[in-house]
């Protein structure tokens, strides 16, 4: 017989760096599992191969300096099954509430600290969520960098998406042992894929504002559509074991 619980934990809004260490932590018991979100590939040349064709090489290249995500709330959907039998489940959901302001080229920030009790869990799928109303006048996701064209002159570029932002990630067979652990799960943003589609000619030839390329709903939007999509997508993710079972395994999804 299946049994269906969902639970519902309404964390508080201001986490602190270290709040997924524990100080003295216990031998058996539940499991703390952090989110980590972080912008990997700062630094890439255009156009970005999208895996479905090749991409002829140019020297034009994009920098981030800056990326902010306002993270208005972080969902956890998860299927545990009993690590003797793996047949009884029960259907888990936790949410963490914000917001917060996240640098995501910041590698410390750690939000959720959800409980996972010892099994064996089919998938376990965390969904973030960017809402307007909470980031005010600023955008909900914005980058700042640098665009080197093909004649080596430096452009500032910036991104601003004020629309709400919904994204996911998902890991399967993730097994919790009895022993309680610190688990982190690392969703990854590669900056790289979220120019996708896009080619050097479209930022040559692209409005500036007070001589920055400003990529937004109201300006350069042919460019701010693509990046947008490409934001929305599943993204990749990995989760890191600390204890006794150290180690790393990475999930089976791509950017689809």
């Amino acid at each position: 017989m299946k049994t269906k619980i969902a639970f519902i934990a309404l964390l508080a809004v201001t986490i602190v760096f270290t709040a997924c260490q524990k100080d003295e932590p216990e031998t058996s018991g539940p499991s703390v599992l952090g989110v980590k979100i972080e912008a990997l590939n700062k630094s890439y040349t255009l156009p970005v191969n999208d895996g479905t064709k090749s991409a002829a090489a140019t020297n034009t290249t994009i920098t981030w300096d800056t990326v902010q995500l306002v993270v208005s709330q972080i969902k956890l959907e998860a299927e545990l099954k009993s690590l003797v039998t793996h047949r009884d489940s029960i259907e888990i959901e936790y949410k963490w509430t914000g917001p917060k302001l996240v640098n995501l080229l910041d590698d410390k920030l750690v939000l959720g600290n959800f409980l996972l009790q010892p099994g064996f869990y089919d998938e376990i799928e965390l969904k973030v969520y960017g809402n307007n109303e909470d980031a005010g006048k600023k955008p909900v996701f914005y980058m700042y960098g640098n665009y080197t064209n093909a004649e080596n002159l430096k452009i500032p570029v910036a991104l601003k998406v004020f629309n709400y932002v919904q994204f996911k990630t998902e890991k399967d067979s993730v097994t919790v042992t009895e022993e309680s652990i610190d688990i982190t799960s690392y969703i990854q943003l590669y900056l790289d894929k979220l120019m996708a589609g896009i080619i050097p000619e479209m930022l040559d030839n692209a409005k500036l504002t007070d001589g920055v390329i400003m990529i937004s709903s109201d300006s350069n939007r042919a460019i701010y559509y693509v990046m947008l999509n490409n934001l929305v997508k599943n993204h990749k993710c990995y989760i890191e074991h600390k204890g006794k079972d150290k180690g790393k395994s990475k999930n089976k999804g791509d950017d689809d």
